[in-house]
This record gives C-alpha cells, sequence and structure tokens, in this order.
C-alpha cells in the first residue's frame, strides 16, 4: 500500500495520495486546483538511528596529549568533543572556555598593553 508524492505543474503545489495496491497507482488530480498535469516525486524519508551511532568517543592514545590540570587543554579537548558530537554536547562550553579565557588574560591584561 504505497503514498506516492506528486507536484503540479500548474499550481507547483505538492500533494500525497495513498493507493491500496502498486498497480492501482495511476497520476492523480492536484487536490488544489484540480489539473491532470501532475508528476511524481521523490518522497521525504526519515531515518531512524540510534543516538550514539554518530560519536566518536576518543581513545587513549588521542587523549596522550590532554592535560586535565590545563585548563586551555580542557577547552581544547572540550571543543573536539562537541565537533565530534554536535550540538548535543550541550552549550555550557561556551561559557567554559569564556570563563578559561578570561582566567588567562586576567583583569589588568588589557590595561597593561597601553
Amino acid at each position: 500500500m504505497p503514498i506516492y508524492e506528486y507536484r503540479c505543474n500548474r499550481c507547483n503545489r505538492k500533494s500525497s495520495h495513498f493507493f491500496r495496491s502498486v498497480s492501482k497507482a495511476q497520476a492523480p488530480a492536484c487536490p488544489h486546483c484540480s489539473s491532470s498535469d501532475v508528476r511524481r516525486v521523490m518522497s521525504t524519508f526519515a531515518v531512524h538511528i540510534p543516538w550514539d551511532s554518530g560519536m566518536s568517543i576518543p581513545s587513549t592514545e588521542s587523549m596522550g596529549d590532554f592535560d586535565e590540570d590545563d585548563p586551555k587543554s580542557m577547552t581544547e579537548w572540550a571543543k573536539g568533543m562537541r565537533k565530534d558530537m554536535g550540538p548535543a554536547f550541550g552549550r555550557e562550553l561556551d561559557e567554559f572556555a569564556a570563563e578559561v579565557e578570561a582566567e588567562q588574560t586576567g583583569p589588568g591584561d588589557a590595561l597593561d598593553d597601553e
């Protein structure tokens, strides 16, 4: 029991049509303007994948140059994780990176350049 999508060549609107069998699938009239000048188009679809399928968890070899006591090293690691995991990694990273940069520059460093 297929559902096909058609685009009207007259009004350019898309519509979905259900058919009880593949053999009975014929180009229908446009439900918007009643034109019979329609063409079948590729339907959109969704693919359900496990949430962790795109993750690349770092191995111990890739974390060899990671220093947990160095805020800059932590920031670089977190940026890499965000790149690998996407926006689902959370927005807290932006706040963390801003705090680390503020601590590294210090409150009086900007005035020392004058």
